[in-house]
């Protein structure tokens, strides 16, 4: 796969209006509430170059699962090894996330999802346990969340027009980072 090149997108970052992802509601976000988001201090907007060109963007804010948004909260926050009660779990939430319609299917939404994951728990900036997201609950972008690990918190979603699904981070950890971070 070709060299993917990072960026942050502020208020005044040009977005690049040939961008199109398929989806209408998510090509006018990067184009226009994403700036809208980053003035608020709601949303920041990342995206991924290729060859000069954005190939893909997601947001990303701060957020929590709660005991509303899970079928058993007990029994979730058990994964813990500190047995306090917490009310919240602390978590960041996937706003948005879309690739160019030329580029899907080809592993990038995946490599940018892995890259997500790492990204959050390289050096624990703020003590995020989980990556949530509000899934569109379409059948072609249920899977692609549930191929990248991601699982459901709720049945109580199946007709809503989107699902919240979760990605626990301590899957990966353990296993990527050296035990010095985890201090």
């Amino acid at each position: 796969m070709d060299e993917l090149e990072f960026v942050r997108l502020g208020i005044d970052d040009e977005r690049d209006p040939d961008f199109d992802c398929g989806d209408n509601d998510l090509n006018e976000f990067f184009l226009i509430d994403s700036k809208a988001n980053c003035l608020e201090l709601l949303a920041v907007t990342y995206a991924w170059r290729l060859e000069g060109k954005i190939i893909a963007f997601f947001s990303v804010s701060n957020d929590a699962i709660t005991s509303q948004d899970v079928d058993n909260f007990n029994r979730f926050r058990r994964m813990l090894p500190n047995r306090k009660r917490y009310k919240t779990m602390p978590a960041v939430k996937i706003g948005r996330f879309a690739v160019h319609k030329e580029y899907k299917q080809q592993g990038y939404g995946s490599k940018i999802m892995d890259f997500i994951k790492i990204w959050f728990i390289t050096g624990n900036k703020t003590g995020c346990r989980f990556v949530i997201v509000d899934a569109l609950n379409k059948s072609d972008v249920l899977p692609f969340y549930e191929r990248n690990g991601f699982s459901y918190l709720t049945e109580n979603d199946k007709s809503e027009h989107t699902r919240l699904m979760y990605f626990d981070l301590k899957q990966i950890a353990l296993a990527v980072l050296p035990l010095d971070d985890h201090r």
